[in-house]
């Protein structure tokens, strides 16, 4: 029976994902690293088709795909979040957005650390370490059908504006500018959006503006391209051992972490390990799915 390393790091105070990430890749002992929230759901073939396109081509630094978007029930899907696939195009459209669902990448550690690692920058951590990977010349894909399912909700609107968060975006911009990546007239042009967006438009208003720009989603009748392999073919193909880098925090809920879990221990083909990082104190509920899952990924209750 296949086991996992379950690691878990506790920070005594809460860091903020961007520091919390940075400790986590620390403690990964593999080059490859696969990026997982605490409250999404894996695809049940993400990492089996992301370490096919590694071994298909090895230049690539960073594999994602796209994302569903649902509210309350996984079955309840909205809308699909998609991304550019090719390096080319990814680092067009990196210009003008974040080209890249976070919790669908696995990267090589390498480099992401060469690029200076996780930053604590508010609510855009991702967003600004792929700009410095695209700086450095790292090279990107994007698989081309939704690797996560990722709850969401009105609430998200909300998170996603106010002053705070404007000037996250807009220091991304300015960095982009002062790094000569991105002209005058695009700097004011993605400024001016998102203003407009993220301190004019009320919640409501920018919930609506969410929902305009993602694309509906229509149920594929094949998973993932195809039929996955069996699992006497997929144990032929010598696929590299990789981790899965979290974090959970005070404020996350418990059911959807084990839910998250869950889907990380029930893939095509399972991690190595799993690196978690505890961003702080954490209620009992959280601390309970942290022990029920060091025991499962010692080889209890793995189907």
């Amino acid at each position: 029976m296949d086991t996992i390393a379950f690691k878990t790091i506790y920070l005594q105070e809460n860091k903020g994902l961007g520091n919390a990430l940075r400790e986590a890749l620390k403690n990964c002992d593999y080059e490859l690293v696969a990026r997982m929230d605490s409250d999404d759901i894996a695809m049940s073939r993400r990492f089996e088709l992301q370490l096919k396109t590694f071994l298909k081509h090895p230049n690539v630094d960073i594999v994602g795909g796209n994302i569903t978007e649902f509210i309350g029930s996984p079955s309840n899907i909205r809308a699909e979040r998609v991304v550019a696939k090719t390096d080319a195009t990814i680092k067009k459209d990196m210009k003008k957005r974040c080209a890249m669902n976070h919790m669908t990448v696995m990267y090589k550690k390498t480099a992401v650390q060469n690029s200076g690692g996780y930053r604590d920058w508010f609510c855009n951590e991702d967003y600004y370490l792929w700009i410095r990977m695209m700086e450095r010349g790292y090279t990107f894909e994007n698989i081309p059908v939704a690797l996560v399912n990722v709850r969401t909700g009105e609430d998200m609107s909300a998170r996603r504006g106010g002053w705070k968060y404007f000037k996250s975006e807009q220091l991304i911009q300015k960095y982009m500018l002062m790094h000569k990546l991105i002209s005058i007239p695009r700097y004011i042009y993605n400024v001016i959006i998102r203003f407009c967006g993220e301190v004019v438009a009320p919640n409501w208003l920018r919930s609506k503006m969410f929902r305009f720009i993602r694309k509906p989603y229509t149920p594929i009748k094949k998973d993932l391209y195809k039929k996955s392999e069996s699992e006497k073919k997929l144990r032929k193909i010598k696929f590299p051992p990789f981790s899965v880098a979290m974090s959970v925090y005070r404020k996350d809920n418990a059911e959807w972490f084990d839910i998250a879990l869950n889907s990380i221990i029930n893939q095509t083909v399972r991690p190595s390990e799993i690196v978690l990082v505890v961003d702080g104190p954490v209620p009992k509920a959280i601390q309970d799915v942290i022990n029920q899952y060091t025991e499962v990924c010692r080889g209890v209750g793995i189907i």
